[in-house]
């Protein structure tokens, strides 16, 4: 089975909300870390910040690479292996603004290249305009089709589902 469904709780939401408070006029992002959870939701443990050399302008964001390899090996570490790199996160500055062209050919080749622990990565865009936010994810798949399908978000494990 697939992910149909990505798990985003309140630690995560609360540090993805500072990281776009300190960066209210730019583009900010990171990535994402979390794990399997079974039955089709993918749990997403921690999103970073963008690193201390990224790269934020209104409609451009591009994450401190360096900095944020040594984020991950501590989050795994700390984890003792549990969770790994499962995609990326970003603000769109509006609404209703779904993965852009570069969004897309930057999870494709993620989703291609065999440094990276998953196929199937995923964005997380925060929307954000109008003092309205929303958190919307996509999956990226190469194989055996390229592909991109938005998956819900929820806050809890559905009920019946472990």
């Amino acid at each position: 089975m697939g992910t149909e469904r990505v798990l985003i709780g309140a630690s995560v939401r609360s540090a993805i909300a500072a990281h776009v408070r300190a960066a209210p006029k730019t583009e900010t992002g990171g990535i994402l870390v979390g794990r399997d959870a079974g039955a089709g939701t993918l749990d997403i443990t921690f999103a970073s910040g963008p690193g201390p050399r990224a790269v934020r302008r209104k409609h451009y964001f591009l994450r401190d690479t360096a900095f944020l390899q040594g984020v991950l090996d501590r989050e795994v570490a700390r984890a003792d292996g549990a969770v790994e790199y499962v995609g990326e996160w970003h603000v769109h500055p509006a609404l209703d603004a779904p993965p852009s062209f570069v969004d897309r050919c930057s999870l494709w080749r993620i989703a291609r290249r065999p440094n990276y622990p998953t196929n199937r990565p995923v964005l997380l865009v925060v929307e954000s305009a109008k003092g309205e936010r929303r958190l919307r994810t996509y999956e990226f798949i190469v194989k055996p089709e390229k592909g991109c399908r938005e998956l819900p978000v929820v806050r809890d494990v559905p009920r019946g589902v472990q």
